[in-house]
């Protein structure tokens, strides 16, 4: 596991707001793959990255059966890119649901108005929330 570095987290949170690009990438369990751009994306802390999931639809679905995920964030202009892999966990409720919808980027969470999204984050074991960093790529 490597550390997200202070540019990736500068960058990565402000992804929204810039206009760069956050996708996930969730696969099925039959192996199908799902890619969609998520602009709740945030670092959670210095090893993980989460994200809220207003549409509850075939990410929420592949993350609940199948835990391995890749999150590529792409700034074209400044020709700066990352892969981050782990494994992934959905919360319906609870604190880490609460934590992370708190810090969802209010634009997101005025989607969901009736906030009946879910927290998805990867995590590294059960107890810690987010994306464990595996390879970084620029």
């Amino acid at each position: 596991m490597i550390k997200i570095t202070d540019e990736m987290k500068e960058r990565i949170d402000k992804a929204f707001e810039e206009k760069k690009y956050c996708v996930w990438i969730t696969t099925s369990d039959e192996g199908y793959p799902d890619v969609s751009f998520r602009g709740s994306t945030f670092v959670y802390d210095d090893e993980h990255i989460a994200f809220w999931d207003r549409s509850l639809g075939q990410s929420t679905t592949n993350l609940e059966k199948n835990p391995n995920v890749c999150m590529l964030y792409y700034d074209g202009p400044s020709r700066i890119g990352w892969r981050f892999y782990g494994k992934a966990a959905v919360y319906k409720e609870g604190e880490i649901r609460q934590n992370i919808l708190k810090r969802t980027v209010k634009a997101e969470l005025d989607k969901d108005p009736e906030r009946k999204g879910c927290s998805c984050a990867s995590t590294g074991s059960a107890a810690i929330v987010g994306l464990p960093c595996c390879r970084s790529a620029r």
